[in-house]
């Protein structure tokens, strides 16, 4: 009971406490949007691209009602699951990978639904072919930039290519989050290269919402970055206090 009460105190702060945790550094994203929505951010259309089993999705349907939901994710071992979710929910499912083209491509495969499952340059004991889509392919004729889109990409790397396949629709969407890396395994652009395209584009940085360290050293490698249209409301405000 004690340990209830204490809870329910803290949450009418603005405080938290959180055991150690050599993996989440903080995880603030569903605060980050609800922030935003409380700053005049209303988008008629997201786009969930790495939907995975669809939480963010659901997430977002909470906060932002009544938006179109796209979920994106080329795990054939998610689809059933997403299937399922986007006919109850009245979501949109797309089971293809981003690019920077249409076509095929390898990923990692698994017989169960991955986070870490990601796209591979080479043949491999578990590889397997998907299909491919650019954002401009899938978005096409869909997106104004009435409908204040929010992009999301949790590509695990592979975040800039699906970027570069953007190049119409991204004038339609007013923010973007994304996974950013702090080094590269393989494929995966620099945080500089990733702003830089960004900023070409007509983003800017906005709000880091959350950073992930690997857990043997505490060493930052991950995070989630938002990104918002230069000329958006949300970037209006430049008052230091």
């Amino acid at each position: 009971m004690l340990k209830e009460f204490i809870k329910a105190m803290l949450a009418k702060t603005p405080y938290r406490v959180l055991r150690y945790s050599a993996i989440n550094r903080f995880q603030a994203i569903e605060d980050t949007l609800r922030v935003m929505r409380d700053r005049g951010y209303r988008p008629r259309v997201i786009v969930d691209g790495g939907a995975h089993l669809g939480l963010f999705s659901v997430g977002c349907a909470s906060i932002f009602e009544g938006a179109r939901m796209h979920l994106v994710e080329p795990q054939p071992s998610c689809a059933e699951a997403l299937k399922a979710l986007c006919a109850k929910r009245g979501f949109e499912f797309h089971p293809y990978a981003l690019a920077d083209q249409p076509g095929s491509i390898l990923m990692t495969g698994t017989e169960t639904p991955s986070t870490g499952a990601h796209m591979v340059l080479e043949p491999g004991p578990n590889s397997i072919e998907v299909a491919k889509i650019t954002l401009d392919n899938l978005l096409e004729n869909r997106l104004t930039r009435e409908d204040r889109a929010l992009l999301k990409l949790d590509l695990q790397g592979f975040e800039l290519y699906a970027l570069r396949g953007a190049g119409v629709a991204l004038q339609s969407v007013e923010v973007v989050l994304t996974e950013v890396s702090f080094f590269a395994q393989a494929y995966e652009p620099s945080i500089s290269q990733l702003i830089g395209f960004l900023d070409q584009s007509g983003f800017e940085l906005y709000d880091v919402a959350a950073l992930t360290a690997r857990q043997r050293d505490n060493r930052l490698h991950q995070g989630d970055f938002v990104f918002v249209r230069k000329d958006s409301p949300l970037a209006a405000d430049r008052q230091w206090h």
